[in-house]
């Protein structure tokens, strides 16, 4: 699975010479804790996170942003990004495809991947639904599908 499954794709992003409160008020409106931040012609310079805005001083976005972002091509594996967000400690990466950004990629998205993915117990083919699917497209069992569990430490 590639981030460009996953991610989400109608970012919401504030522009680095936008007003502090700005930020704060786009992070409390979409209920978010953290968003890109893009100049004037859309080109990714930084993330700002509520960490900043309560930690650090400025008036404008620029003034406490993070600059130096870590971000991931829409065709990177799922599972490269999460090892990325585990072992970098941050909560969100933004995607890029051509140097533009396409998208962000969080742990809450990487959540609900886990929690979509359903296992036939004939065949053992994984499909991704909120809700279990009723027939196995590789086999035809039907109703047969459980929730996939890994077990501890894989």
């Amino acid at each position: 699975m590639k981030a460009r499954e996953i991610m989400t794709s109608n970012v919401v992003s504030v522009r680095e010479d936008n007003s502090v409160e700005d930020a704060a008020r786009l992070l409390a409106r979409h209920r978010i804790s953290g968003m890109p931040v893009v100049n004037r012609t859309g080109v990714l310079v930084g993330l700002i996170t509520e960490h900043d805005l309560i930690a650090k001083s400025g008036t404008i976005v620029a003034d406490i942003m993070t600059q130096n972002v870590i971000t991931v091509g829409a065709d990177t594996d799922v599972e490269s990004v999460a090892h990325l967000l585990a072992n970098q400690r941050i909560r969100r990466v933004p995607v890029l495809e051509d140097g533009k950004l396409v998208g962000i990629l969080s742990r809450a998205d990487l959540v609900r991947q886990i929690a979509m993915r359903w296992v036939c117990a004939v065949c053992g083919e994984m499909v991704r639904s909120a809700s279990v699917p009723h027939e196995c497209p590789r086999c035809g069992a039907k109703e047969s599908f459980s929730h996939e569990v890994e077990p501890p430490g894989m």
